[in-house]
């Protein structure tokens, strides 16, 4: 309850007590004119005291206990000289009692205090002054023992009183703080079920981009999987045609050293030709100088020796045609020599060419075969990873949603 809260409440109950106070100015003229008090007197004091209580409308809140409780009292006191010379007087000092714990309703020490000093003071002075409008004797001893009686009685009532007052008041006080402390708890728990609510909202939002997020991530995924399942396959079939070519590599370096082996024979045959042309040349030579002495020898012979010159010249021919071609022999020999060395050279550099390249496929098989086996693993990596996600958005869309997973939270 809030201060202002409070103060209506403590407001409304000083309205009540002082429209009581209102309604008890009729009583004691009433009782004056039923039992032949003074009546006059009488309702001049209950006019009086009822203008008091009227009149505290206008007075500041917090003092306007202070003439109500005096109207009050003084109600009383006209109640009692209402009833001077019956027998019933001494019984209306009883409303003393009961307005005091009226008085008490308002929650106001200072009034119940005043109260008890007005009802003191007119006990005191009234029954000094005038007794009979007060006790139904005049005795003054007996009326000095009957006040102090009565202020005994009233100031134990008013102890009493303010007693159950102050334990009233911090009674609420407590109430108060319980309540203060409630509201506040009570506003905690809507701030922190408005924080969960909010932290709901985000939950679920967060879970529904996590969802699409992970589909988008998922089709990418199985997109890259895809192009690595193919770079995979192209891999392996590069790898494949790369050892083709090695091989075919390796089969055409044998191919070329058989084929400079050949050409290292074709050589040594043409210079094996060579020695044989030289042995011919040599022989033409010898025959060509023998033709030459035969043919001189027939010469000297005559008629008898022209048929051996004829036969001479002939061998002479015979042995310059061979020369001839021998040379001829030599020539193509010799240039078939050269061309068998450039040969054997051009082959010689081939089978370096083919050597280094035997290398390099081999470096670019293993390459291959690493970009292979490394294709492969991303595949199944990447196949793993797809999986994952689907997963993880499988359980995302398990059967309430994230929201009623959420409200299962909430509700643990």
């Amino acid at each position: 309850m809030s201060a202002a809260d409070q103060f209506d409440q403590h407001t409304d109950i000083v309205g009540i007590v002082r429209l009581v106070a209102l309604g008890t100015v009729p009583i004691p003229i009433l009782s004056a004119f039923l039992v032949g008090g003074p009546i006059l007197t009488v309702a001049i004091s209950g006019l009086l005291f009822g203008g008091i209580a009227f009149a505290a409308r206008g007075v500041k809140p917090s003092l306007r206990s202070l003439p109500i409780a005096l109207s009050l009292i003084g109600q009383c006191i006209a109640l009692t000289a209402a009833f001077a010379g019956h027998r019933w007087q001494l019984d209306t000092h009883m409303t003393f009692f009961a307005m005091l714990a009226i008085i008490a309703t308002m929650g106001s020490i200072p009034a119940l205090l005043f109260a008890v000093v007005v009802t003191a003071v007119h006990h005191l002075l009234m029954g000094l002054v005038l007794p009979t409008l007060v006790y139904p004797v005049s005795d003054l001893s007996e009326v000095v023992l009957r006040t102090l009686l009565h202020a005994g009685i009233v100031i134990f009532e008013a102890a009493i009183l303010a007693w159950s007052m102050q334990r009233s008041a911090r009674a609420a006080a407590e109430i108060r703080a319980s309540r203060e402390q409630l509201a506040q708890h009570a506003a905690e728990a809507a701030q922190a079920r408005a924080a969960a609510e909010a932290a709901r909202e985000r939950a679920i939002a967060a879970a529904d981009r996590t969802r699409q997020e992970g589909q988008t991530a998922a089709s990418a995924v199985e997109q890259i999987a895809s192009v690595a399942s193919a770079a995979a396959s192209s891999a392996a079939h590069a790898q494949k045609v790369v050892a083709k070519a090695k091989g075919d590599a390796e089969s055409s370096d044998a191919v070329v050293r058989r084929a400079m082996e050949a050409m290292k024979a074709i050589e040594e045959s043409a210079g094996q030709i060579s020695a044989i042309v030289a042995v011919i040349d040599d022989i033409s030579r010898q025959t060509d100088i023998l033709a030459l002495n035969a043919a001189v020898e027939a010469a000297r012979a005559g008629e008898a020796g022209r048929g051996f010159a004829v036969v001479a010249n002939e061998i002479r021919v015979l042995a310059q045609r061979s020369a001839d071609a021998t040379q001829q022999i030599r020539t193509l020999v010799s240039t078939s020599g050269v061309r068998v060395v450039e040969g054997v050279e051009l082959v010689g550099e081939t089978r370096e060419a083919l050597s280094r390249i035997v290398d390099e496929v081999g470096n670019l098989n293993e390459l291959v075969r690493g970009i292979a086996y490394g294709a492969v693993e991303q595949s199944e990596g990447l196949a793993q990873v797809n999986r994952a996600i689907a997963k993880i958005d499988s359980m995302v869309e398990a059967e309430d949603g994230p929201e009623a997973t959420i409200y299962q939270i909430r509700a643990a």
